[in-house]
C-alpha cells in the first residue's frame, strides 16, 4: 500500500467524524468506520452515524453493510476493512479510518491472537440463562469473578461480548483479556498514520451529556420502536450504549428519565474505556482540544508528514 491510511481516533464526543471528514475532503481521502454499531442498517441515531448530507461530500466505506440479525465480528471487520483500504490506496486516494471501536481497529492494524474457536453447545448454554429475568446480570457477575479486568471492561447489556468472554474461559481455562493483551496479535498487520484527539475530562462529559440528550431529542426512542419490529431484542445492536436504554423504555421497563440517565452514565464509562485502549497503542500523534481550538491544522501537517509512508 504506497499511501499510508489516517487513523483519527479518541474518545466518543471529541471531534473525531468532523475532522475525518475535514481531512478527506482535502487530502482526496475516502473515509473508512470501524465502529461497530455503524455497521448495522437502521441503527442511526444512537450510533451518530454520518449524515446523508456528509456522505455526499466524499465517499463513505463500512456503514450500512449487515442486517441487526447478522452474525458479524472483529475477524469480519478487518478481512472487508483491509481491503477496502487497499482499494483506495490502489486509486490514489487516502483511506482515512474514523469510528469508536478500538477493537476492531486493533483486529486491522495488529491482526487478532488466536483464540479457541466457538463451541455451539457452550455459547446456547449461556444463552439460555441470558435471556432469563436479570440472566445477563447473572451472567456479567460470573465474568467479573472468573476474569475482573474483562469484568471491568465489558458492560453487563454486552450480552454478545459477555458471552464471548465466558465462553473463551470455559473452553480454555484462561480468561479471555490474557488472549487479547495489546500487541499479542502479533506485528502491525497494517501500518497508519494515527492521529488522537485528546479533551480533558470535564469538558468531555459535558459535551457527552448534551450528545445523549439531543439523541433522544432527535427520536432515539422513535428508531428503536421501528427497530424492533423487525429484528429480536436479542440481536448485537440492540445491547448498544442507546439502544439498550431505549429497547427498555419501549418496553415499559425503564421511564424516560431513567434511560437518558443510564445512557449518560454509560457513555461517559465507555469514553474512559476509550481512553484506556488508546493510551497502550503505539505511535499515537495526540492533539488536545480541550480549549475548543480547531485540530485541522495540526492534524494536515501531520498527515501530509506521513504522506508516502509505507
Amino acid at each position: 500500500m504506497t499511501r499510508r491510511p489516517i487513523v483519527i481516533a479518541g474518545p466518543t464526543g471529541a471531534g473525531k467524524s468532523d475532522l475525518a471528514l475535514r481531512l478527506a475532503e482535502s487530502l482526496g481521502g475516502e473515509i473508512v468506520n470501524y465502529d461497530s454499531v455503524q455497521i448495522y442498517r437502521g441503527f442511526d441515531i444512537g450510533s451518530a452515524k454520518p449524515s446523508a448530507e456528509a456522505r455526499s461530500r466524499v465517499p463513505h466505506h463500512l456503514f450500512d453493510i449487515v442486517d441487526a440479525s447478522a452474525e458479524f465480528n472483529a475477524s469480519a471487520y478487518a478481512t472487508l476493512a483491509r481491503a477496502t483500504c487497499e482499494e483506495i490506496a490502489a486509486r490514489g486516494r487516502r483511506a482515512i479510518l474514523a469510528g469508536g471501536t478500538f477493537f476492531y481497529l486493533r483486529a486491522l492494524l495488529h491482526g487478532l491472537p488466536e483464540m479457541p474457536a466457538r463451541d455451539a453447545a457452550i455459547r446456547d448454554r449461556l444463552r439460555r440463562v441470558a435471556v432469563r429475568p436479570r440472566g445477563a446480570e447473572r451472567l456479567h457477575r460470573w465474568l467479573s469473578k472468573v476474569d475482573p479486568q474483562s469484568g471491568k471492561r465489558i458492560a453487563p447489556a454486552d450480552r454478545h461480548r459477555v458471552e464471548r468472554a465466558l465462553e473463551v474461559w470455559l473452553t480454555s481455562g484462561r480468561p479471555i483479556s490474557e488472549w487479547e493483551r495489546p500487541g499479542s496479535g502479533g506485528t502491525e498487520a497494517m501500518a497508519a498514520t494515527k492521529i488522537g484527539l485528546q479533551m480533558e475530562r470535564s469538558r468531555l462529559v459535558e459535551r457527552l451529556d448534551e450528545r445523549v440528550t439531543a439523541m433522544y431529542a432527535a427520536g432515539l426512542i422513535d428508531e428503536t420502536r421501528i427497530l424492533l419490529t423487525q429484528f429480536p431484542r436479542t440481536a448485537r445492536p440492540f445491547g448498544a450504549i442507546g439502544y439498550a436504554e431505549a429497547a427498555a423504555v419501549v418496553n415499559a421497563e425503564m421511564d424516560v428519565d431513567a434511560a437518558i440517565a443510564e445512557t449518560k452514565r454509560r457513555t461517559r464509562a465507555y469514553a474512559k474505556r476509550q481512553m484506556t485502549w488508546l493510551r497502550s497503542e503505539r505511535s499515537v500523534q495526540w492533539i488536545d482540544v480541550t480549549s475548543g481550538d480547531d485540530p485541522f491544522p495540526a492534524a494536515m501537517r501531520l498527515a501530509e508528514m506521513s504522506e508516502g509512508s509505507n
